[in-house]
C-alpha cells in the first residue's frame, strides 16, 4: 500500500477515535474477547437506530476499513454504527491488501469462520441490547459480510432490515470458479485451475480438519464457506432483506445470484428486494474504474426509509445513552 494512503487510514482511524467512537471487549464461551466498536452519531447521545456493519474475508481491523467511514455508515447517517473484530485481530494490525499476508494472527487463521462471526455478533447484540434500547436494528455488510448479515439475519430476532451486497449465489464453489473464469489468462489456465480448486473442495469436505491455510483462511473457513446454501439462509429470513449485485463483478457469480432470486421468487419470499447494477463490479465501480457507492448508499437510504420506526427519529435522550 502507498505510503500516503495508509496514513490517511491512520488519520481516519485517529479522528474516529478522537470524536464519537468507542471500543469495547465482551467476553466468548472459549475466554477470549470480542472487541467491538460504538460510533455515536452525535455525542453523548444514542440513535434510535443501530447500524451493524460486517466487513468482507480480508485479514484487516474493521476499523481499517475505509468504505465503512467514507461510504457504508451514510446508509443512514443518524444511527449509530456498530463495528465488531474478527476472532484474533485488533486495531493494532496494520492495513494491508496482501489476501495471503505474512503477518495475519494464528488465532484469526485457525478460528475465524461464518459461525463464528455469527456467535461473535450474537454475544455482542445480546449485551448491547441488554443495556441500550434500539427502535430500530439494521444490518449490512458486503461479499463475506453480506453472508454473515444473511447468516445473522436467519438467526436472530429483533432485526428491523438487512442490506446484503456482492455476496455471491447459492454456492461458494460457483462463485470461486466464476472468479478463476473471469480471472486466468486464458481458457486452458482456467480448466486446469477450476478442477484443482474442485479437487481441494472434495478434500476439504471429505476429510478430517487439518491445519491448512489457503489464501489467508484456514480449515473452518473454507468448510463452511463450501457447505453454506444461501438459498437455505434466504428461505429462513422473514425480515426485509435488499439483496444488490454488480453485474460486472468478477469475484461472485452474477448469473448465479440471478438464479438464486428467481428460485426465491418462485417459492414466494416477498420480504427479499432484488436490485442488480449491471455495469458496477465488487466494489461498485464502473467499467471506467470510478465508484459508483454514493449512488448504491443514496439507495439504500431510500429503501430504508419505508423500513424503519420513526425514521425522523434522530436521537433518543442522553439519559438513555450508556456504555460498559
Amino acid at each position: 500500500m502507498k505510503t500516503g494512503v495508509y496514513l490517511a487510514l491512520l488519520f481516519l482511524t485517529f479522528s474516529l477515535n478522537a470524536k464519537n467512537i468507542s471500543t469495547h471487549t465482551v467476553s466468548r464461551d472459549d475466554g477470549t474477547n470480542v472487541s467491538y466498536y460504538l460510533l455515536r452519531s452525535l455525542p453523548q447521545s444514542q440513535s434510535d437506530t443501530l447500524l451493524l456493519i460486517l466487513q468482507g474475508s480480508d485479514c484487516n481491523s474493521v476499523l481499517k476499513i475505509e468504505t465503512i467511514f467514507t461510504d457504508y455508515q451514510n446508509v443512514w447517517p443518524e444511527a449509530d454504527v456498530l463495528l465488531i473484530e474478527k476472532y484474533g485481530i485488533d486495531s493494532a494490525l496494520t492495513y494491508s491488501e496482501d489476501a495471503e499476508r505474512k503477518d495475519c494472527p494464528a488465532q484469526y487463521i485457525q478460528n475465524d469462520s461464518p459461525d463464528q462471526r455469527v456467535a461473535d455478533v450474537m454475544k455482542v447484540l445480546d449485551f448491547i441490547r441488554k443495556k441500550n434500547k434500539y427502535s430500530n436494528l439494521v444490518v449490512l455488510g458486503g461479499s463475506e459480510g453480506a453472508i454473515i448479515a444473511n447468516l445473522v439475519s436467519a438467526t436472530i430476532d429483533g432485526i428491523t432490515a438487512t442490506i446484503s451486497f456482492n455476496g455471491g449465489g447459492r454456492k461458494f464453489i460457483d462463485d470461486v470458479t466464476h472468479n478463476i473464469s473471469a480471472t486466468a489468462a486464458n481458457s486452458i489456465e482456467a480448466e486446469a485451475s477450476i478442477i484443482g480448486f474442485k479437487e481441494f473442495s472434495n478434500h476439504i469436505l471429505n476429510n478430517k480438519p487439518d491445519k491448512l491455510e489457503v489464501s489467508g483462511h484456514g480449515y473452518k473457513w473454507w468448510q463452511q464457506m463450501l457447505s453454506i446454501d444461501q438459498f437455505d439462509v434466504l428461505k429462513k429470513v422473514n425480515t426485509p432483506l435488499l439483496i444488490l449485485q454488480g453485474g460486472g463483478d468478477l469475484s461472485v457469480s452474477p448469473d448465479k445470484v440471478d438464479e438464486m432470486i428467481t428460485n426465491l421468487r418462485e417459492i414466494k419470499k416477498q420480504n427479499i428486494e432484488y436490485r442488480r447494477y449491471e455495469a458496477l463490479d465488487h466494489g461498485f465501480a464502473n467499467i471506467n474504474g470510478e465508484s459508483m457507492r454514493e449512488k448504491i448508499v443514496s439507495d439504500i437510504n431510500n429503501w430504508l426509509k419505508s423500513k424503519l420506526v420513526n425514521p425522523n427519529k434522530s436521537v433518543q435522550p442522553t439519559a438513555n445513552a450508556s456504555t460498559d
